[in-house]
């Protein structure tokens, strides 16, 4: 086995990816693995394997994360479409649109690493922030609507629904 067919490994293209993932250039990738810069290089340009893990843009794909986690803390509509066969065999295509809800540990993450000296869990050498999200939300009771003011219009509709007796 050559070192290339060796480097092109799973295993060894995962750890490959993870690097350029960190955003090691490719002197310091060569140098991890123990050869020149210009035998990457000249890898790099033969094999289409090494150059789709070594072309990763490390901050493209924070970029991604941050807008998926922002997305889903903000909740979203999706659009589901599927093709249905009738018994007599004609085909249509349904869309369906759903409603995403925002979701709570997404919340709670965004709010302690964007805005830490408000929703943050405080520190050893500081006092706790005063809106800490996650511990208003175990206080026991802190899920009523009442406890919540921005949830009461919706609390009070379900409460309507509920005692129709």
């Amino acid at each position: 086995m050559t070192r290339l067919q060796e480097w092109l490994s799973p295993e060894k293209l995962i750890l490959l990816g993870g690097w350029a993932r960190e955003g090691k250039n490719e002197t310091e990738i060569a140098g991890l693995m123990g050869i020149s810069i210009g035998t990457l290089r000249s890898w790099t340009r033969r094999t289409p394997e090494l150059q789709k893990v070594l072309n990763i843009n490390a901050q493209a794909l924070d970029f991604q994360v941050e807008s998926a986690l922002l997305k889903k803390a903000l909740g979203y509509e999706s659009t589901e479409r599927k093709v249905e066969i009738s018994p007599k065999g004609e085909r249509k295509e349904v869309e369906t649109v759903k409603q995403v809800g925002p979701d709570m540990s997404a919340i709670s993450l965004w709010l302690k690493k964007r805005r830490p000296e408000r929703w943050g869990e405080g520190t050893a050498s500081g006092p706790k922030p005063e809106n800490n999200l996650m511990e208003l939300l175990q206080q026991e009771g802190a899920l009523d609507a009442d406890a919540i003011p921005e949830l009461q219009p919706a609390a009070a509709a379900d409460h309507e629904l509920v005692e129709t007796e």
